[in-house]
């Protein structure tokens, strides 16, 4: 492999994605030998021992090394640097191991963005519990409301239904305004009140035409021809010639 494939890495980062060191960041060598950028720790984490198996292929006396992790591992740095340098010349994996990697990237990068989404709809979701905590009392109030108001709605319910049964036999008949049949009983009782009236006129001047026309007779009666004329009643058999 040519010189131009390669780069120079501090021995403590290598010996740290070998060992599998936490607090130690590993993204640009990790990358490097992945052949593509990683943009978080976890996932330089993810690759560490398929990048440490591809160093220690390349570079057998990182093979078997071991760290204690209750020992400094800066005691430790410090020993591998005595024994391998201060820093190490490292080449990139083959094609085949990189895209083995790149999958292995994917699916780590799909996976986090999942968690990425759903930590920030729980943030979303703590921040509106939070503002409506000051409101919990008054949302079961409201609640308390609702209920009531629904016990209203079905009692009006059933008093409606019962009125649509009371209501079932006058279904087709016209409905009568109350204050227009009073005013038609008026009108009526005022139009029979105005024909009784002249009614009562009419008969009375009728008998006063009667009276008179029976005592137009009694009139002549008693008054009979003038003796001059020589007819009525006059003559001595009262033979009406008056002769």
């Amino acid at each position: 492999m040519s010189d131009v494939a390669r780069k120079v890495f501090p021995m403590e980062t290598v010996l740290a994605l070998v060992m599998g060191k936490e607090d130690v960041d590993v993204r640009d060598l990790a990358g490097y030998l992945a052949g593509r950028s990683i943009a978080c720790c976890c996932c330089a984490k993810i690759i560490a021992p398929m990048a440490a198996g591809w160093l220690a292929s390349v570079y057998p006396q990182f093979v078997g090394l071991e760290w204690d992790e209750s020992a400094s591992w800066e005691d430790f740095v410090s020993q591998m640097k005595s024994a391998l340098g201060d820093s190490v010349s490292v080449t990139p994996m083959g094609a085949r191991q990189q895209a083995m990697v790149g999958k292995v990237l994917d699916g780590a990068a799909d996976i986090q963005g999942t968690v990425d989404a759903q930590a920030k709809e729980i943030v979303a979701m703590r921040a509106r519990v939070e503002t409506l905590e000051p409101f919990q009392a008054k949302a079961q109030e409201l609640e308390k409301k609702c209920a009531q108001l629904e016990a209203k709605i079905k009692t009006l319910t059933t008093d409606a239904g019962n009125l649509r049964k009371q209501l079932l036999p006058f279904q087709g008949k016209m409905a009568v305004d109350q204050e227009e049949l009073e005013t038609i009983i008026k009108d009526a009782i005022k139009a029979n009140m105005k024909g009784l009236v002249v009614g009562g006129a009419v008969a009375a001047a009728g008998a006063a035409g009667a009276e008179e026309a029976a005592a137009e007779p009694a009139a002549e009666e008693e008054s009979g021809p003038a003796p001059e004329f020589g007819f009525g009643s006059s003559g001595a058999n009262n033979d009406g010639f008056g002769f």
